[in-house]
């Protein structure tokens, strides 16, 4: 776009709004000779207020009287403001535009606009236009190798998407770029990175990686605090998913120690005596627990407490912690990531067990709640393995899939 353009969208709206110069000066208070002079490009540049009037008066839509100004300026403080009157419109796509132009000027010093832009994206509300703020800043920080600004943008950004389940996979991976950019960070942004990030990686199931991640935090932290107590259940859990007992009870005792440690140590233990054969214990360690704990938490232990169950064929209990799920199943819509995977985990293992006492269409009825919770998470590998158990029940045991059923895993596979 060049400088006829106040030219062309004063001509264009116009027209279209059939409105002559005589009647758009009386309207818009902008008198007949400064309009002509526009229309006919010897004014280059108006005045904003003067371009906003006219805007106005022949409903010009407002990212565009923006943009065309965008176009025309390179003075730092004019286009401070542009982004400013995006920002209060909302216009994402004017927002990105000025926020470009902003780094792009010449007249403003490149890291005073990066503050500047940094500053402005942590002082609105809105995630949305902090997110297009940071994307652009992140874009331009990597494109022109300024490793103090990416590392900036890529932790904030990370922060603000990261309870997002519906990208839950693409904003881990996403985050992990950051890793390449961390001594940019400030101690306490570092490890606070490493807890999120970790802890991120252990919901998805990538529990290597969460103990790498969330060791590098610890190894930093010095102190006893709510995160670190949260990476140490992390890495306890993911080591007992890997099938490693001694190094699970070696972080289980530093949890165990921790000022912020609370019914979940007595959990945690439970899985060790679990995972050693120790049922009874296990099973008396989850029932405390159960007592112990608040509602919305009690979900992961009931998942576990059926696991062992299951294990010791004890189908009475089985009835009997199934019939009483309306003391720890979330009542409502689930929003956290991990309380999603949770309730995902007991329905799966509440359909095994359904499927083990017989209970065939209840077992199917929480299998299929079960994909409806791993796909919120976009966890489609859970899914599959989910529609792998339907398939192979019924192989088994001979039986045959009903249309209805056949159709919900069409619409599964497709995504619908």
């Amino acid at each position: 776009m060049g400088f006829g353009d106040f030219a062309d969208v004063l001509l264009r709206y116009r027209h279209q709004e059939n409105i002559t110069l005589s009647e758009l000066a009386e309207r818009s208070g902008v008198s007949k000779s400064v309009l002509s002079r526009i229309e006919s490009g010897e004014t280059k540049r108006p005045g904003f207020a003067t371009w906003k009037k006219i805007g106005s008066t022949l409903n010009i839509p407002y990212g565009l009287v923006i943009s065309t100004y965008l176009d025309v300026t390179e003075r730092a403080e004019t286009l401070k403001f542009l982004l400013q009157e995006a920002i209060a419109h909302k216009n994402k796509t004017v927002i990105e535009k000025a926020a470009q132009k902003l780094l792009d000027t010449p007249r403003m010093d490149t890291f005073l606009a990066l503050d500047h832009l940094f500053q402005t994206a942590n002082g609105t509300d809105d995630q949305g236009i902090k997110l297009v703020l940071y994307d652009v800043l992140i874009e331009y920080t990597r494109k022109h190798g300024i490793p103090y600004y990416l590392a900036k943008g890529l932790y904030e950004r990370y922060l603000l998407e990261r309870d997002d389940f519906c990208n839950f996979e693409e904003t881990y991976r996403r985050g992990k770029e950051l890793l390449h950019y961390l001594d940019s960070l400030q101690p306490i942004e570092r490890i606070t990175f490493y807890y999120r990030i970790g802890g991120h990686a252990s919901i998805l199931g990538y529990y290597n990686e969460c103990i790498e991640l969330c060791r590098k935090g610890i190894l930093e932290d010095q102190t006893d605090n709510k995160q670190k107590a949260s990476a140490l259940i992390a890495i306890v859990n993911s080591y007992l998913r890997l099938g490693d007992l001694v190094l699970a009870e070696f972080y289980l005792k530093q949890y165990e120690n921790s000022e912020y440690a609370d019914f979940r140590k007595k959990h945690l233990r439970a899985l060790l005596h679990a995972k050693k054969g120790q049922h009874d214990e296990a099973i008396s360690l989850y029932k405390k627990c159960l007592d112990e704990a608040d509602h919305n938490s009690r979900i992961s232990i009931a998942s576990d407490l059926l696991e062992v169950y299951l294990e010791t064929g004890r189908n009475d209990l089985i009835h009997e912690l199934i019939e009483s799920e309306g003391e720890f199943v979330p009542s409502g819509y689930i929003s956290h990531p991990n309380r999603i995977k949770q309730a995902a985990r007991y329905y799966k293992r509440k359909g095994l067990c359904q499927f083990a006492v017989g209970l065939v269409d209840e077992g199917l009825h929480s299998i299929l709640q079960s994909i409806s919770y791993y796909r919120q998470l976009g966890a489609f590998k859970k899914v599959t393995e989910c529609i792998c158990l339907l398939l192979a029940y019924h192989r088994k045991n001979e039986k045959n899939l009903s249309f209805e059923v056949m159709e919900l895993i069409e619409n599964i596979c497709h995504n619908e």
